[in-house]
């Protein structure tokens, strides 16, 4: 073991000889939950109201405290990697492609994220700063994921899958956390402390610091930047006049060197109060966040981006065979982005708002058998008025199965980039531009469409025995009106030394089209208390088609910068009381859009509880095969996606 995994680990050590013993173990207390258990946890993102997993109509997954756990991952797009149905590739040391049932890109627009409910899609680009969203992932409740549209329930945006990150309550991280990770490539603390406050509440303060070493581009090249940052926060909880609140906030920065920083602050509040069985909620956030790029293709930019946001919700009483919701929300965006010349946005200081109301009824019609229909009209300043409906049937014929169907719209609704922004991007010199660099000089377009997506699925759930559990979903996705960078006229030769290059204007517009045809299995299978297998394997067939007359370069890249084949084998297996082993095993197909071949590849974990306040694992990852690039950048190849090699790393977690 190399001196930088020896010393934190001795450290940690030589600490917990002095420390009295805790009492609350609330780390080890949370036993894998069995099928029964995780059958009738409660969820809320596929709709908006507390359900039990296996009743709920819509192919979710649910990650709990102790898949988070034991899957090592450091990073929530690690983490998210043992999902079926999503489509998760690592780009370089900091930069991720994320996405669910196809249209996979380092800036996938079609997936809605949010953590306790407050959004972190940014309206700047559309999409996820994976990299900027470094949550603690040792207090993360569970992950709930939803693929498939969430329109009717959460707004525009969650066009293809909905992730919603659910923290722990403060009462469940009472006492002192110190978590190290040391490894060949990062490096990370976590400092945490849980108390009570007041006679009612309780809450939790934390830190972290990290650091991610750069990656190769090629066998034989190392541009990539190192990435580090640091973040701390709070979150209180309490029980108060007949209801309860929960306080949480956090404050961050994340530099990678020599090309871009993130920074930002976030406050959030959520009230609740239950009366018999009606209930109301309100929650409101405020999100600061300031984007520093430094000059790549004179697209240097300083963005920052304030955000307000209030939502209220009711659950009504029953009323017959009626189950009623009904709410309404405010959003305001205030934005100011500087970019550097050519490079440029037309309307650099604005304030955007978004005003919603949505209504949700769940209609028993039988026994067995439930309809649920909503809808969500929200107005927003880039299209004006958006309607989002959908509809859901569940019917469980037998005790531990459930048959359900559903059809549902959802819009996509334009970024700031792409209604107002000018860039430039590079494409290396290829057959079609006769061996020359290519500069494609984009424009926004303030008349744009939201993008459109009538989609249909059935799915099928079953506790096939107490220890084997089944699910699956077939869906197909039907889209219009999807974002196109259009050509306009043809590319001008530049005759400049020491080479001459060529260059192309281009307009966004909305000339694509196309379907998603795919299906999804999964399987839950304990053969022993102490042993877990999961497996699942995904097929998605995507096809495009662009509006005749469009000019795209690439329209029909989306096709191929998804998966069609991904399996996935997960086995964890209790060797003893206190050691454990855990091994992921996925298979990839190739890439089309970037000439990435297929491949098989696995990360291993051994962990060791070596006392009853010290648990210690060694995690491996990408352990089959080289150092593979897994994505692409350029809209035609994968020029600037760095090689993702073996990755060894090891953990401490202190509890006292």
């Amino acid at each position: 073991m190399s001196k930088s995994l020896a010393k934190p680990l001795l450290l940690a050590a030589l600490v917990t000889t002095a420390l009295p013993v805790s009492a609350d173990d609330s780390l080890y207390a949370l036993k894998q939950m069995s099928l029964d258990e995780l059958a009738d946890l409660r969820v809320s993102t596929a709709t908006h109201r507390s359900e039990r997993l296996e009743d709920t109509a819509a192919a979710i997954h649910v990650l709990t405290t102790e898949d988070i756990r034991r899957s090592g991952a450091t990073s929530l797009p690690e983490l998210l990697r043992t999902v079926p149905g999503l489509n998760v590739a690592r780009i370089s040391a900091t930069e991720w492609a994320v996405s669910a049932r196809g249209f996979n890109n380092q800036f996938a627009n079609k997936l809605l994220v949010m953590v306790d409910g407050r959004s972190v899609y940014t309206p700047f680009f559309s999409g996820v700063l994976w990299d900027e969203l470094n949550i603690v992932m040792q207090d993360i409740e569970r992950v709930e994921i939803v693929r498939g549209p969430g329109g009717s329930t959460w707004g525009a945006n969650a066009v293809n899958g909905v992730i919603n990150i659910i923290t722990r309550h403060a009462e469940d991280t009472q006492g002192t956390l110190l978590s190290v990770t040391a490894g060949d490539l990062q490096s990370e603390t976590v400092l945490r402390n849980g108390f009570k406050a007041g006679e009612s509440g309780h809450a939790r303060v934390w830190a972290k610091l990290h650091q991610n070493d750069r990656l190769a581009g090629t066998p034989d090249d190392s541009r990539d930047i190192h990435w580090r940052g640091g973040r701390a926060g709070f979150r209180g909880d309490w029980e108060m006049g007949g209801g309860s609140l929960m306080v949480e906030g956090e404050s961050f920065r994340e530099l990678k060197r020599q090309e871009r920083a993130y920074s930002g602050a976030h406050l959030l509040g959520q009230w609740s109060r239950t009366n018999g069985e009606a209930r109301d909620e309100l929650r409101a956030y405020f999100n600061r966040f300031t984007l520093d790029h430094w000059m790549v293709l004179n697209n240097g930019a300083r963005a920052e981006l304030d955000t307000f946001d209030l939502g209220y919700r009711h659950h009504f009483s029953p009323i017959g065979g009626h189950n009623l919701i009904a709410g309404v929300g405010y959003r305001n965006v205030a934005s100011d982005a500087q970019m550097t010349p050519p490079a440029g946005v037309s309307r650099s200081s604005r304030t955007d708002q978004l005003f919603s109301a949505f209504a949700e009824d769940t209609l028993a019609l039988a026994e067995r058998l439930q309809l649920t229909v909503g809808v969500k009209v929200e107005r927003n300043e880039f299209t004006g008025v958006e309607w989002q409906p959908s509809a859901r049937m569940r019917w469980t014929p037998t005790k531990g199965s459930t048959l359900w169907a559903s059809v549902a719209r959802a819009v996509r609704t334009p970024s700031i980039i792409e209604d107002s922004a000018r860039l430039t991007s590079y494409i290396e010199p290829r057959a079609f531009t006769n061996g020359l660099p290519l500069f494609v000089n984009s424009a926004g377009n303030p008349n744009l469409n939201a993008e459109r997506l009538i989609a249909y699925e059935l799915g099928y759930r079953a506790q096939v025995s107490p220890r084997l559990s089944f699910d699956a979903s077939v869906f197909l996705n039907d889209y219009d009106r999807l974002l196109t960078v259009d050509m306009i006229g043809s590319p001008r030769l530049v005759p400049s030394l020491p080479s001459p290059y060529l260059t192309w204007n281009a307009l966004a517009g909305n000339a694509l089209k196309g379907k998603a045809r795919g299906f999804e299995l999964s399987m839950d299978y304990r053969p022993a208390d102490t042993w877990r297998v999961q497996a699942s394997y995904t097929h998605l067939d995507i096809n495009m088609a662009a509006l005749p007359g469009n000019a795209e370069i690439n329209p029909l890249r989306a096709a191929g910068e998804s998966p069609t084949h991904q399996a996935m084998l997960i086995s964890r297996h209790d060797l003893r009381h206190d050691v454990e082993l855990d091994l992921q095993a996925r298979y990839v197909s190739a890439l089309r859009t970037y000439s990435i071949p297929d491949y098989l590849t696995a990360d291993l974990r051994l962990g060791w509880r070596a006392t009853s306040r010290l648990d210690l694992a060694l995690n491996g990852r990408n352990l089959i095969g080289p150092a593979r690039k897994e994505f692409g950048t350029n809209l035609v190849n994968a020029s600037d996606a760095y090689l993702i090699p073996r990755e060894y790393y090891v953990t401490a977690n202190l509890r006292f």
